[in-house]
């Protein structure tokens, strides 16, 4: 199964909006910074938002 889009997140630094993308079976997350960026895995949506903002905070 494919990553759907669950939301969006702001970065800490520049402000900017970046779609973010998880996996519900695999559980892979994914944010679009310089493309489709690889940000680890997470066991729920809410998991994985939390971690896509972890991510950016210091772009």
């Amino acid at each position: 199964m494919s990553a759907e889009v669950i939301g969006r997140v702001t970065s800490g630094k520049t402000r900017k909006s970046y779609e973010v993308k998880w996996e519900s079976h695999g559980g892979e997350v994914y944010v679009s910074y310089a493309g489709w960026s690889k940000v680890g895995k997470a066991g729920s949506a809410g998991e994985a938002m939390r971690k896509a903002e972890a991510y950016l905070y210091d772009k």
